[in-house]
């Protein structure tokens, strides 16, 4: 997450920061500041642990093993986020594609190389042409994953599970998850928009700006302009919420948390439940 430093201060944006509270070595808490919310049982605290502390605990006790299987904690990461990246091309791509795809990304540090494993499961050659992208599109990017401290080993398995559902006609919404390190079969995605990703970027910054000037109207239209522009622009919808709610304008902070709602955002369905509830 993007911040700019101010003392004790972490600043996300004008309206929302995370104020320091500890910090040491190995460890940070923070307590979450948002512009209109200042009740104690709202106000978010965080505990944080210094990452390659936990993975050179885990490094040791699996040091006899050459093979391993990462877990949500202890896992290679992109430097990168190619998913969306993926999505995009894979929409310009125009595949049609409906399937559920289970399987293992291989990495060899020491060969430098990715393979993809997938389901050996009959699939249209529609999906067929769709999934051969995904896997071509992963084993090509070795080079993205920061691998330190994971040298050692002759392979890393990440499991993956995919659920992609798509229409390329018209108006048909493209809906795609895809999650590491969980085969549950009831992986929910959400209906994902990127209309121009560039014009989304403008707008948000049009809309810091806005606000920055205290156009606080203006700045809401913008946001809204990024989130159309790209639904996984979520940060868009959050400093609407934060607008609205420090000008005690609750329609318009609900509209915007039912759309987080409706996104599946953890953050945004527990302030919709708090504050929109009959609405």
């Amino acid at each position: 997450m993007d911040f700019k430093l101010e003392k004790e201060l972490m600043k996300t944006s004008d309206l929302v920061a995370y104020q320091i509270e500890k910090l040491t070595s190995d460890s940070l808490i923070v307590i979450q500041k948002v512009t209109g919310i200042d009740s104690p049982d709202k106000i978010r605290k965080m505990w944080f642990i210094k990452s390659s502390i936990i993975l050179n605990n885990f490094v040791k006790e699996k040091k006899n093993d050459s093979v391993i299987i990462a877990s949500e904690n202890f896992t290679p990461a992109l430097k990168r986020n190619i998913i969306s990246e993926i999505f995009d091309n894979y929409s310009q791509k125009d595949f049609s594609h409906d399937f559920n795809l289970k399987g293992n990304i291989l990495i060899f540090p020491k060969k430098q190389k990715i393979e993809v494993e997938t389901e050996n499961k009959d699939q249209t050659k529609a999906n067929q042409k769709g999934i051969a992208f995904f896997k071509t599109t992963l084993e090509k990017n070795y080079h993205l994953w920061d691998l330190t401290g994971f040298e050692k080993f002759e392979k890393i398995i990440i499991p993956y599970n995919i659920n992609s559902r798509s229409g390329n006609l018209g108006n048909e919404v493209n809906t795609i998850s895809i999650v590491f390190h969980d085969y549950s079969d009831d992986t929910k995605g959400f209906p994902v928009s990127i209309k121009n990703k560039k014009l989304s970027l403008e707008n948000f910054d049009k809309g810091v700006d806005a606000s920055n000037s205290n156009k606080f109207e203006k700045a809401i239209q913008f946001f809204n302009e990024a989130h159309e522009y790209d639904n996984t622009n979520t940060d868009a919808l959050y400093n609407i919420v934060s607008i609205s709610i420090a000008q005690n304008k609750t329609d318009v902070a609900c509209t915007a948390l039912k759309k987080l709602k409706d996104l599946d955002q953890k953050e945004g369905i527990k302030l919709y439940n708090e504050k929109c509830s009959g609405k």
